[in-house]
């Protein structure tokens, strides 16, 4: 233990005396660890940690598998719940329902409605969930008429907007206009569905046993011990066939898809985070090969030391001993930057990750994560250290000597490892700069798409209605008047209102069904469904949706008129190609009984989920003739739109201080997020590969600065026999352009092969893309030759006569 001491103290004292050595390895090491050990923390806390439910394993979710539509994941009716829930009893302990709600609560900003779910009795056994104060909901809290009693909030919102008071629990709040008590809070990591805060107690009536066609509920079930999701995907198969056999009207195509949860929250979010962790482990290995060069020039540059040592009796054993406490003291000293280094950016990571990224809230730098960096500085130590304590092992003490301590001119073992390390460094580099261009060139070309619907200065709110406004006349004048008093409002130029906005999901399922008149009559429950919509004749105005054919609605389209219908395009072109569907007739259903409509007019196709949704069907009803109670206001406005929102809240207040409004936002803000998860991963992915780029440059850049110090007198006797500079510096460039390729040809190699596990995160760009890969693998070539160039120029520029003179 004294001589290891007496080495950590000789080693501080060696790194304070090199201090740029120390500086730029300390550097390299900080960014390499810190940027590994926070994207572990993000992936660690989004995919790898258990999911916070009671034996989450055994957590599936259920959902309709709709083989006339062609949807595999659909939302479940209730019917069909119930009679799952009746019938499952083989594999599954029990089920559970959950119904996308709304609660009406009177905020300190005004009237606003909560995100909620109306759960059925069995949600928090099924979900293994113990609440933090408090209690989950009991079979007392479950009214036969449906009214409130109690609810269970989530962490989050107890948090953030009741101040994490605990004495909110057994106290009421006015929800509905009427006293709930908060039963309890959940633990800060259980949110199902995600972002859920809010849960309420939901009972069918017997009403709900006949409603097959109106699916928007979700179901989750917990299997039983032994039983695994396959017999469970069984024994629902057989569910459903006998289902299709009972109500062929409804449920001939209807099947179920069983998926456990841990697929079901963390599916679409894995592939990313996995490519983002193989990402980061190779910028730390080009880090690794970074300090692994430089330990290589600094161990040149002592081997007359170390001969010397040797000499006057340290053996081998001793000198690699003592250069093996360097690399500990140095990882050591680069893993506490790298922690450092971590907190910070998982703290920005946090800020800057999509709003869906499951889990993310409960991600910081714990106990578990600083193991991991402890883990990985101990790695680092081995592989950055390995090739000097190599060469002090290979030590030629009679050839140091013999020389004076001069070098040989970078040749050798050591010029050769240093050389592949080079090469390696580029090949890395290479496959993360690849990947970078893939996704920018993806992201580029999702941007380039046209949604159908302009953004620019659209802002939107929306209200659940049905309660303030029972009937459909209250609710048709309702609108009415609030579109009046908006039109009204200083810098409005427009105003409409939708059951369903683009880019915002809805409570209720935006789903039509129609039958085309004058075509075969399709079985029933197997009838044609598009996207719909109830909106006011502004709304197409608002949004900037063309007008292909026919007409728009107009104000006199209302309850006493003919029933009418607008098509899209994709609509019209899948009945009437010919491109005549103007005039045709449609028995449409949505949110009513079927009635038959007339096609007054074809508009242009949207992308409802964002630029990377495909346009689908899509038809829209006059909200007076389907007067829904979902209802979203959308206004165009000739200043900020934000900034505008809550004086037009204001005028609906006016009309009805009681109702509650929620900020959907500007429309351009919502485009925008559902381009964060892209942004998101592409920012990072792109910084990941400027720092491969860099540390790759950097490298080529020491190598042959290395090589040309070593070499000087070699270069000073050959200018001096009248080689010209241009020969010098082509010796260099040679090199240094002999490494680039061979990198760049490993590189591309890799590339080929690793580029594919990319493809779920591109748009509309091959894996493959030749003309990215090719771009990148130039940009690599040029700036690996500036590295070689910088260099290479100052050895072509010595002065033979000083340099002679000197030697």
């Amino acid at each position: 233990m004294d001589a290891f001491f007496q080495d950590v103290r000789f080693t501080l004292r060696t790194l304070a005396r090199d201090r740029s050595f120390t500086f730029t390895a300390l550097l390299t090491l900080g960014v390499g660890i810190g940027a590994s050990t926070a994207i572990f923390s993000i992936v660690d806390g989004v995919l790898l940690r258990p999911l916070p439910y009671g034996d989450a394993d055994r957590i599936v979710t259920l959902w309709q598998h709709d083989r006339g539509a062609g949807i595999e994941r659909d939302d479940v009716s209730s019917a069909n719940y119930m009679d799952w829930r009746d019938r499952a009893e083989r594999t599954f302990e029990r089920l559970a329902a959950l119904e996308p709600s709304g609660l009406d609560w009177l905020g300190p900003d005004g009237p606003e409605e909560i995100d909620a779910y109306l759960v059925t009795s069995a949600f928090f056994e099924v979900m293994g969930a113990t609440p933090v104060l408090g209690r989950t909901l009991r079979p007392e809290d479950f009214r036969e008429d449906g009214g409130l009693k109690a609810v269970v909030l989530g962490h989050r919102i107890w948090r953030d907007r009741f101040g994490a008071d605990s004495t909110l629990v057994g106290s009421t709040l006015t929800l509905n206009d009427q006293p709930v008590e908060v039963a309890g809070v959940l633990p800060p990591a259980f949110e199902y569905p995600p972002g859920n805060q809010v849960y309420a107690p939901r009972v069918f009536s017997e009403s709900a046993r006949q409603s097959r066609a109106a699916n928007y509920f979700r179901v989750v079930g917990r299997l039983r011990e032994g039983a695994g999701v396959e017999a469970a995907q069984s024994e629902m198969d057989a569910i459903a066939t006998r289902l299709a056999a009972e109500h062929p009207d409804t449920n001939a195509e209807i099947g179920v898809t069983v998926v456990p949860l841990e697929r079901q929250v963390l599916g679409s979010v894995r592939p990313a985070m996995l490519v983002l962790l193989v990402a980061v482990i190779l910028v730390l290995l080009i880090a690794c090969v970074n300090v692994a060069n430089l330990l290589l020039a600094r161990g040149a540059r002592r081997r007359r030391e170390l001969a010397t040592r040797a000499v006057v009796g340290a053996g081998r054993r001793r000198l690699v001993t003592q250069l093996g406490v360097e690399n500990l003291v140095l990882a050591a000293l680069g893993g506490g930057l790298g922690v450092a280094v971590a907190v910070w950016a998982v703290s920005s990571l946090k800020s800057l990750a999509p709003a869906g990224l499951p889990r993310i809230e409960t991600v910081s730098v714990d106990l578990r994560v600083l193991g991991f960096a402890i883990g990985v500085t101990a790695l680092t130590s081995l592989l950055f250290g390995f090739a000097p304590l190599l060469q002090a092992a290979r030590l030629d003490l009679r050839g140091q000597l013999g020389e004076g301590g001069r070098s040989t001119a970078g040749g050798g073992s050591s010029s050769r490892l240093r050389d592949a390390l080079v090469v390696a460094q580029v090949s890395l580099a290479l496959v993360l700069l690849a990947g970078a261009g893939l996704m920018a060139k993806s992201f580029v070309r999702l941007l380039a798409e046209d949604p159908g619907y302009e953004t620019d200065d659209v802002v939107a709110f929306t209200t659940q209605a049905w309660r303030f406004y029972p009937t459909a006349p209250d609710r048709i004048q309702f609108v009415r008047q609030a579109t009046t008093a908006l039109e009204a409002a200083p810098g409005v130029r427009a105003v409409g209102m939708t059951s369903g906005l683009p880019l915002s999901e809805g409570i209720y399922a935006e789903r039509a069904t129609y039958t085309v008149i004058g075509e075969a009559a399709p079985r029933p429950g197997q009838e044609p469904s598009a996207r719909g919509a109830a909106v006011t004749s502004g709304y197409f105005g608002v949004l900037g949706i063309p007008l292909i054919a026919g007409r728009l609605f107009e104000d006199t389209d209302d309850a006493d008129a003919p029933r009418v219908v607008l098509v899209s395009e994709a609509l019209a072109r899948r009945h009437w190609p010919a491109g005549d569907a103007v005039g045709k007739r449609m028995a449409v259903s949505f949110a009513s009984p079927p009635a038959e409509a007339e096609v007054i007019g074809v508009v242009g196709n949207i992308r409802h989920q964002g630029l990377d949704d495909a346009p689908s069907p899509a038809l829209y009803v006059p909200h007076a003739q389907h007067p829904t109670g979902a209802i979203t206001f959308t206004l165009r406005t000739a200043s900020d739109p934000g900034a505008a929102l809550t004086a037009l809240k204001d005028r609906v207040w006016a009309l009805n201080p009681a109702i509650s409004l929620t900020d959907t936002g500007t429309l351009e803000g919502l485009l925008d997020d559902t381009l964060r998860p892209r942004r998101f991963y592409l920012v990072l992915l792109g910084l990941f590969a400027a720092a491969a780029l860099s540390l790759a440059v950097v490298g080529i850049y020491g190598l042959i600065s290395y090589a040309a110090r070593s070499r000087t007198s070699e270069v000073g006797i050959r200018m001096a026999l009248g080689a010209r500079a241009e020969t010098i510096l082509a010796l260099f460039l040679s090199r240094g352009g002999r490494l680039v390729a061979l990198g760049l040809a490993g590189g591309l190699a890799a590339s080929l092969v690793l580029s594919r596990y990319l493809e779920s995160l591109l748009y509309e760009v091959r894996p493959n893309d030749p003309l990215t890969l090719i771009s990148i693998t130039a940009l690599l070539g040029i700036a690996g030759l500036a590295g070689t160039w910088i260099p290479a120029r100052r050895a072509a520029r010595i002065d033979p006569a000083r340099t002679l003179r000197m030697d």
